[in-house]
């Protein structure tokens, strides 16, 4: 194993080889292909009043972030991701999150933080009870680095090798985010 992020084809045959064999007692801990419309992905950003960066557009256009679930961190339970996307939105608007909805949306929930994405630079942050939002954490420059970084995660986790992870993230990630790493790792 090199000491480098997995890519997004490394990340699923390490979860196929790991789920497949269960998946008829646990869905949505795999990340399978899928074909998403383009002309949907633009329906909801025209609902949400906003432009996704072409680095998420790319994954959730190839993959079904609808039902796929890691490292306690909830994409979507058999959902239709883009619906999920304004789910998340709605919930979240209603919180008092000063221009939330101009600047930021929901990606993800986990069991301790809310995954936001900015999107205009398309910076992935977590906030949370013990994080608010005004000090939220950049824990991914995009999308892709965000799965990458937990399906890296993942794998370390279950090899037993989390230190080797810690040195990925050092290298990767800035450093106001590694305490949230260590905290994925555990």
């Amino acid at each position: 194993m090199n000491n480098t992020l997995l890519n997004i084809d490394e990340i699923t045959t390490i979860l196929d080889r790991d789920f497949i064999p269960i998946e008829s007692i646990v869905t949505g801990l795999r990340l399978k292909k899928q074909v998403e419309m383009q002309k949907n992905v633009e329906q909801v950003e025209r609902r949400l009043g906003v432009k996704f960066p072409t680095d998420f557009v790319n994954l959730i256009l190839n993959y079904d972030f609808g039902d796929f679930s890691i490292l306690g961190v909830h994409f979507g339970s058999k959902t239709n991701y883009l619906e999920k996307l304004i789910s998340f939105h709605e919930h979240l608007s209603n919180e008092d999150v000063t221009n939330f909805s101009d600047q930021f949306i929901c990606i993800a929930i986990g069991d301790y933080f809310t995954f936001i994405m900015d999107v205009n630079s398309g910076e992935i942050y977590v906030f949370g009870s013990e994080t608010p939002f005004n000090k939220k954490i950049k824990i991914a420059e995009s999308f892709t680095k965000l799965i990458q970084a937990l399906g890296t995660a993942y794998f370390h986790r279950t090899q037993n090798t989390q230190t080797e992870f810690l040195d990925i993230v050092i290298k990767t990630f800035d450093s106001d985010s590694i305490d949230f790493w260590k905290e994925v790792i555990k």
